[in-house]
């Protein structure tokens, strides 16, 4: 296969085209051509273009600089050139996780000019257990699924490649280039690679919750706490994370229920708050046995570990506040991770191990939420474009 770049001494469209060209491997040869000089004209004839750089590639003109980053952000570049590792293509960058985390970060690896794949069993996340999203920048109120969708449609104009509706199996980060292995049997190989695999909220299990999220039983009272205003609400979990909802609530409701299965968990000052307010009802030692109702909720049914007895409480909302688990299974073998099972980085999305970055709700990064997700993936983007700069 051969490359030619007509370039030009002191152009900085002919250097940032031949730095794409050595940091994708491609080998090629380049005729500088002064404008009016015998190899320009020679240019113009091969090409039809007068302006420089411009590329050819086994005597095909393709176009110059912006056509150049145009073809290899949507992979027609390394199709044409054949540009593999063994059988399989090579990426600059293989991110692991669809979520608010993943397209961000997929978007600015593409604006890098970085071959990227995303890998992963669905598109959105965590987001799509919810209904609306009171607090992303810029909107107001937004449906869940349509800001996934938004999202999705800002990383299909980049033509980022994408496999959805496969699971990681395996990784092999020990070498430079890094194997991810899926489902289907294929093997994708990274220069870097990104995990974005978020987390999963840990269920209650009983008949109606998973009927009803979205319809009024929630994952996150950040989110839809004001969707609840003068309600009467029940919060299940007796930790951090159902202490946290019920102080978000008790600004908005008009009756919170706290129920949890053993005595409160979480940190005394969060206790003392709840103790004091007259709008919370605790129920220790107590179990949540059935959400009630169809297109919404209409209360929750309760059981009394110390006596038995059955409780319905009149409640428009739940929320389920036990806490996340970070989707770090594949993961937990080969990198650092805390009690929690979450991936430890550090303020640059590094893992500790060169090439390996990871972002959003799978790491220990605190405050689970989708504008902290975003801004995370954007990081950890630029944190792999950097560490691909500086390979030797």
């Amino acid at each position: 296969m051969d490359v030619l770049i007509y370039t030009m001494e002191g152009c900085p469209f002919c250097e940032q085209a031949k730095c794409l060209l050595v940091r994708n491997g491609i080998e090629f040869s380049e005729k500088v051509a002064p404008p009016g000089s015998a190899t320009w004209q020679e240019m113009k004839e091969k090409t039809r273009g007068a302006t420089l750089p411009q590329v050819v590639i086994d005597g095909e003109p393709i176009g110059g600089y912006a056509d150049l980053v145009n073809q290899e952000a949507t992979g027609e570049l390394h199709k044409r050139l054949k540009i593999a590792h063994g059988e399989e293509l090579l990426y600059d960058v293989v991110i692991v996780g669809a979520g608010p985390a993943g397209l961000s970060a997929a978007i600015y690896a593409i604006r890098k000019m970085l071959r990227t794949v995303i890998i992963s069993k669905d598109v959105g996340g965590q987001v799509g257990w919810t209904n609306e999203v009171e607090n992303y920048l810029g909107f107001s109120q937004v449906n869940a699924g349509e800001l996934v969708a938004k999202f999705d449609d800002h990383v299909k104009r980049f033509g980022v490649e994408k496999v959805v509706g496969v699971e990681v199996t395996s990784i092999d980060l020990a070498k430079r280039i890094k194997r991810v292995y899926t489902g289907d049997g294929k093997c994708y190989l990274g220069k870097t690679l990104i995990i974005a695999t978020g987390g999963r909220h840990k269920p209650i299990n009983i008949p109606g919750e998973r009927e009803l999220v979205g319809k009024g039983l929630s994952y996150c009272s950040t989110c839809d706490a004001p969707l609840f205003e003068g309600a009467e609400v029940a919060v299940i979990g007796g930790g951090n994370s159902g202490l946290e909802a019920v102080l978000d609530l008790m600004q908005i409701a008009e009756k919170i229920y706290l129920v949890s299965m053993l005595p409160l968990q979480g940190d005394a000052v969060y206790q003392e708050k709840i103790r004091q307010s007259e709008k919370v009802e605790i129920l220790t030692e107590h179990i949540p046995l059935k959400v009630l109702g169809e297109k919404g909720v209409l209360g929750i049914e309760v059981q009394s570990l110390k006596t038995g007895d059955l409780r319905v409480l009149p409640v428009e909302g739940v929320f389920v506040e036990i806490g996340i688990l970070p989707n770090s299974g594949v993961f937990i073998d080969t990198l650092a991770t805390n009690g929690k099972g979450e991936i430890l980085v550090d303020t640059e999305c590094r893992t500790g191990l060169a090439g390996v970055f990871a972002c959003g709700d799978v790491t220990n990064v605190p405050y689970k939420q989708v504008v902290v997700a975003v801004g995370e993936g954007a990081k950890a983007a630029l944190s792999a474009y950097n560490y691909l700069l500086n390979l030797k």
